[in-house]
């Protein structure tokens, strides 16, 4: 698959000077080494260090791989190193999964730190290990702590590349919403999609999820307890818990049966260490938030694969692959809304300028049990004093005028300039019956797939 985006990363490497070391953190398969190599070319040597091998057999691979180079077959990281460092300093020295020197030869951080303090080499070293990548680049206990000049934290391809890969494999917009709302952005699962002869939405999700040898399902799986350690059982509970919808500390230590107190540092652990979840609140007014998962292959996984786990163990594969397809749905337009939030947050959609955004909810004067509001998207334009209200639809054929009067009762209990704010509403759907422009006097805006198909292209 040919290169995409990565623009802000390969801008930062254009303006570092030869002398430099760069730390690169994200995920197993979202780009890191694909980036390092794109970029750097046949500047760089890529050393991959393998968790599940003896230091002496690392190094003999390396020798093995790089036989043009001459390198030293001896026993141990520090002399290999001190060796590359002096003699390939024109070099780009790339260590890939660096983390796994702590399975391999924990003190050699320790040898690698004199070395870098040493040479000086052009240094990029990378982990997949996110929690524990922060430790050894970032904390200050760390003997590598200061080393690095710069620190790439690399994040998800954006919708906008995952579309503009999607319509090169010959993909529309809709399907693309479709593997967006399962994949995410990670590019090497783009890869796999590019391979296959014939694509079908749902028969590939059932293959990498269910079917034997269900390689995504192992994969997800493994990642996690790695990034978890001893403790995984607790962390995939509570990330169970939230992607059903149980999503409040009460909810969650409920979902657990522990108190709420017994799964704060776990919460905490997922949000800061892990950068798994995240604590979402209302636009206004916002104090008592709620947790929601951040990576779209993570919701799915914990709430349609892992969730009924127990028919695989079974091998009742059609049964969930049953289960999936009737869930399938629900899922892409929960995704959808936060897609259209990551669209309008990089100014792709809207013709309004918003100082913040996000959803709203709240609790109103009424009926018993029917005292609760939600909205989709609020964007508000705090100088000027404008509100937009927005709803997303995953949906053919959406009646504008129903959603538009719904979301207008809604807008009513927002308080927020009430008496002299400009409103605006806008409805996201996949198609209408017909659109809108005017409501009540007020300017109303209907984006079908194929106006943000138009918008992401310009």
């Amino acid at each position: 698959m040919k290169f995409y985006n990565r623009n802000e990363e390969i801008k930062i490497l254009n303006n570092i000077k030869d002398d430099f070391r760069i730390a690169i953190i994200g995920r197993r398969r979202i780009g890191k080494t694909r980036l390092v190599e794109e970029f750097y070319k046949d500047k760089c040597i890529n050393f991959f260090v393998s968790a599940e091998k003896a230091e002496k057999e690392i190094i003999n691979g390396w020798v093995k791989e790089y036989a043009d180079l001459h390198l030293p077959n001896i026993d141990n990281f520090k002399e290999f190193f001190e060796f590359v460092f002096f003699h390939l300093r024109d070099k780009v020295i790339f260590i890939d999964e660096m983390q796994n020197f702590l399975k391999v030869n924990k003190s050699f951080l320790f040898d690698l730190q004199r070395l870098i303090d040493k040479h000086k080499p052009k240094l990029i070293v990378s982990g997949s290990l996110i929690s524990i990548m922060k430790k050894i680049i970032e904390e200050y206990k760390s003997p590598l702590y200061g080393r690095f000049d710069f620190i790439i934290k690399l994040k998800e391809l954006d919708f906008k590349t995952v579309y503009n890969i999607c319509k090169d494999f010959g993909f529309g917009i809709e399907e693309s919403f479709k593997i967006y709302s399962v994949f995410g952005g990670i590019p090497k699962y783009y890869e796999l999609i590019e391979k296959l002869r014939e694509f079908e939405f749902e028969n590939f999700v059932s293959d990498s999820f269910i079917k034997y040898p269900r390689p995504l399902y192992e994969e997800v799986k493994t990642m996690l307890k790695e990034e978890f350690g001893k403790e995984h059982k607790t962390f995939f509970s509570i990330l169970s818990a939230i992607s059903q919808g149980k999503n409040k500390n009460s909810e969650i230590a409920g979902y657990l049966g522990k108190k709420e107190t017994e799964i704060t540092k776990y919460l905490s652990m997922l949000k800061e260490d892990y950068e798994l979840i995240e604590r979402d609140t209302p636009v206004i007014a916002g104090k008592r938030g709620i947790y929601k998962i951040k990576n779209n292959i993570v919701s799915f996984w914990f709430n349609n694969i892992w969730k009924y786990s127990q028919f695989l163990e079974t091998g009742q594969e059609n049964k969930i692959i049953e289960i999936l397809r009737n869930n399938l749905n629900l899922h892409i337009s929960r995704t959808f809304e936060k897609t259209i939030y990551e669209l309008i947050v990089s100014k792709l959609i809207l013709p309004f300028e918003f100082t913040s955004i996000g959803r709203q909810w709240g609790k109103f004067k009424g009926e018993k049990g029917k005292n609760t509001y939600e909205i989709d998207l609020v964007a508000l334009n705090e100088k000027n004093r404008e509100i937009l209200f927005g709803e997303c639809k995953w949906q053919e054929q959406v009646n504008a005028e129903k959603i538009l009067k719904e979301l207008n009762e809604k807008a009513k209990f927002v308080q927020w300039n009430n008496e002299k704010r400009k409103e605006y509403f806008a409805i996201f759907a996949k198609s209408f019956k017909r659109k809108i422009s005017e409501f009540e006097g007020k300017k109303a805006y209907c984006f079908d797939l194929k106006d943000i198909k138009k918008l992401i292209g310009k």
